[in-house]
């Protein structure tokens, strides 16, 4: 794997940097930052069902959920993207989380006939289409039938692909390369915040509009946390939302404070790579599309995400 990585490019904290980036943003890119979790055994099923928030039967080999896994307050411990295998489920999450997921999951595992560990023989490729689009229509949650590895295709049009070494190599080899920072500001842009340790236990899955991506089944039965989850949806307002946030200098860390107007109303979720790192998420107690905060002493701009427009 990493003669692999060298013979195209160099990773470090801020992602997959290829050796001749194109200018434009365009093209494919590896995801470093990203890894994959399997689960399996002939219990996978009724397993994640009874801990997930998504509904396991509706994932299949051909379309995929995102999903989040969360305690008994509803907080979630991290969220995911999963898609069927042939033996289980495939769960998409940042590095850092997978063995704090799996940390947790063990304690409902030993009940089933089912077994975890990090799909270490696969690579993520992601490819940034020449035009994106602003659609959310879970209709555009598929996976690819024309291509022979898993290939998720995203809301706004880019495709990820779960490789093998040979086949990253081949996805990889004259095709135009970009940086892993242009899939973070894509992720930024159309609000797929992903949960870090920091901000493990932190959050409802409604803060970070995880409903508006589908990622949260109210019509499936019981899993953990899903008494609260259904109690915020349907017997309250959340108060609190998914922004976007700007700022003319580098944002500082997750789960940084910003200030309304000299109160502290929510903090950095999420920060974009490289380039973008004057971008990202937050979670914010407001209401306004558009509103000026202070985080880290620097003024920012937070607005809604372009799915909650009036």
């Amino acid at each position: 794997m990493n003669d692999l990585i060298s013979d195209f490019g160099n990773t470090s904290e801020q992602g997959f940097v290829p050796v001749q980036a194109d200018t434009e943003g365009q093209g494919r890119t590896l995801l470093s930052q990203f890894a994959l979790l399997a689960v399996d055994g002939p219990d996978s099923e009724r397993f994640l069902q009874g801990q997930l928030t998504c509904d396991m039967s509706e994932v299949t080999l051909t379309e995929w959920r995102p999903g989040a896994c969360c305690t008994a307050r509803g907080q979630m411990i991290a969220n995911f993207i999963v898609l069927k295998s042939e033996t289980g489920y495939l769960l998409r999450l940042p590095s850092a989380q997978v063995q704090p997921l799996m940390d947790h999951l063990k304690k409902y595992a030993v009940f089933f006939k089912a077994e975890m560990k990090t799909a270490e023989h696969l690579l993520l490729i992601g490819e940034l289409p020449t035009s994106t689009s602003d659609s959310q229509s879970p209709a555009t949650q598929t996976v690819s039938p024309t291509v022979s590895t898993p290939t998720i295709i995203w809301p706004d049009g880019r495709a990820e692909y779960w490789a093998d070494e040979s086949q990253a190599r081949e996805l990889l080899t004259n095709s135009l390369l970009t940086s892993e920072a242009e899939w973070s500001g894509a992720d930024i842009t159309s609000g797929w915040l992903w949960l870090l340790p920091e901000s493990a236990d932190q959050w409802a899955p409604q803060y970070i509009d995880w409903q508006q991506h589908e990622g949260i089944s109210f019509s499936k039965g019981c899993y953990t946390g899903q008494e609260i989850i259904a109690r915020l949806q349907y017997r309250s307002k959340s108060k609190r939302h998914l922004f976007s946030v700007e700022s003319d200098h580098p944002l500082p860390s997750v789960m940084t404070p910003i200030a309304l107007n000299g109160r502290d109303k929510g903090e950095i979720g999420s920060i974009g790579l490289g380039s973008f790192q004057n971008s990202g998420l937050a979670v914010m107690n407001a209401e306004a599309q558009e509103i000026q905060g202070e985080c880290d002493g620097h003024p920012v701009t937070l607005r809604r995400l372009f799915y909650t427009e009036e």
